[in-house]
């Protein structure tokens, strides 16, 4: 049996939105709403997973981190809103001069390098920790704060404080005051 060519058309709308529709859900399978929770599988990725810092080759893990005050900016080297980000973090971490706090500038543009986001890093005379994220991190964090936390000209930031408890989720410039007064609450 042979199809009206608009009926064709129509039929070929269907299958494709049919497809997509599978494929989304598929995709987006687990990845948690905003305060929902994450998915058990993606959940905790973040936290756990072995990072390296670009700029002094040291492995880290956030769960290691308790007892400090851990600041994580998701970013890119492309992005404009995170430089500038980046150097009123600068500034705020001059001004709490605090061993207490770890701030790490964490990019999850799978296309980028270490060897360029240390030279972006050094160029821009940045020095905290830097790491580049695998794409199991970026899909966690997403899972936990929602995929906006992968957009980097949103200038996301994570803050959590010494217990490791979330304290602290935004996205907007934050001046170095701002800042301060985020992460210094956290330090007493």
């Amino acid at each position: 049996m042979r199809l009206s060519p608009i009926l064709a058309v129509t039929r070929g709308r269907v299958v494709f939105l049919a497809v997509f529709t599978l494929s989304l859900a598929a995709c987006t399978a687990g990845a948690g709403e905003r305060g929902a929770p994450a998915a058990p599988q993606t959940a905790a990725i973040w936290r756990t997973a072995t990072l390296t810092d670009v700029r002094s080759g040291t492995s880290f893990r956030v769960a290691d981190l308790s007892g400090k005050v851990v600041a994580i900016e998701p970013m890119a080297i492309w992005c404009s809103s995170c430089v500038i980000q980046q150097r009123e973090a600068r500034e705020a971490l001059r001004e709490l001069g605090s061993d207490q706090v770890v701030y790490i500038s964490l990019d999850i543009d799978p296309a980028e390098q270490a060897s360029d986001l240390a030279r972006y890093s050094q160029r821009e005379g940045f020095d905290w920790t830097f790491a580049i994220a695998p794409p199991e991190v970026s899909r966690s964090l997403a899972a936990e704060f929602g995929d906006l936390v992968l957009s980097p000209p949103s200038t996301p930031l994570i803050v959590l404080d010494r217990e490791g408890r979330v304290v602290s989720t935004g996205f907007g410039h934050k001046g170095s005051a701002d800042l301060v007064a985020t992460l210094e609450q956290y330090v007493r």
